[in-house]
């Protein structure tokens, strides 16, 4: 299901052609651009432009590296950002069924009259003041049976609305997962940390031990000398 609303995403933003990119990027990170046109079998421009215009609305994100056998040039690596792909096509599904549910109120509340020859349709306002009569033929306009219409449209909403559940599902194992990748990276650094301050206490330590011996041995020096000295004098006296 997920592979088929990103390409859904992605072909609404850069063509139905686009829509294969999401199987070469699906689940991998840093695909060679050069290899994502030949399994298109485009050209490198043309590849680049359909990824830049998903690049634009974060659909996907590159990386790059200068490439020394192409005289220095950059070559870009892609990677589908599925989580901004899915809360993309989420934004417009509720843009869709807010739009629908609005014309089925509409369609609901108000009436509506039509030409049976022109199959023009007019609501009631503008019915009036025609006088209930076609602008362009002038045969009487009827009373629409809006029945098939409300029908049509509670069926595409309520077919929207599954879709926005499972894109609302597919959203939610994406954030949890990337929110337990975020966890992992945290309690990754904080053990960095934590070794780093215990090596850094460590280190202290160690320097505070030479500095009390090498206290204990000046210490001694100093007595010793002092000792010697004054032996020296009491032989001296005698």
């Amino acid at each position: 299901m997920q592979v088929n609303l990103l390409k859904t995403v992605v072909s609404s933003i850069a063509g139905q052609q686009a829509s294969p990119i999401v199987d070469l990027l699906h689940d991998k990170k840093n695909v060679n651009e050069f290899l994502i046109a030949k399994k298109l079998k485009l050209t490198i421009n043309q590849t680049r432009n359909i990824l830049y215009k998903l690049g634009d609305e974060g659909i996907v994100s590159f990386t790059r590296k200068k490439d020394r056998k192409k005289g220095g040039w950059y070559i870009y690596f892609w990677t589908l950002n599925t989580g901004k792909g899915l809360i993309k096509f989420r934004d417009h599904l509720l843009g869709s069924l807010d739009g629908m549910k609005a014309q089925l109120n509409k369609r609901k509340t108000e009436k509506f009259f039509h030409c049976p020859n022109c199959q023009i349709e007019s609501n009631e306002e503008n019915a009036l003041q025609y006088q209930y009569t076609c602008p362009e033929c002038g045969e009487v306009m009827q009373l629409k049976d809006k029945g098939k219409e409300v029908e049509n449209l509670e069926k595409e909403i309520a077919k929207l609305e599954g879709i926005l559940a499972g894109v609302n599902q597919e959203i939610e194992v994406i954030s949890k997962k990337e929110e337990s990748v975020k966890q992992r990276k945290i309690r990754a650094e904080a053990r960095k940390k934590s070794k780093e301050r215990a090596l850094k206490k460590k280190k202290k330590e160690r320097e505070m031990k030479k500095g009390k011996k090498k206290v204990k041995k000046a210490k001694k020096k100093s007595f010793t000398a002092s000792s010697f000295k004054s032996k020296l004098k009491k032989f001296l006296r005698r």
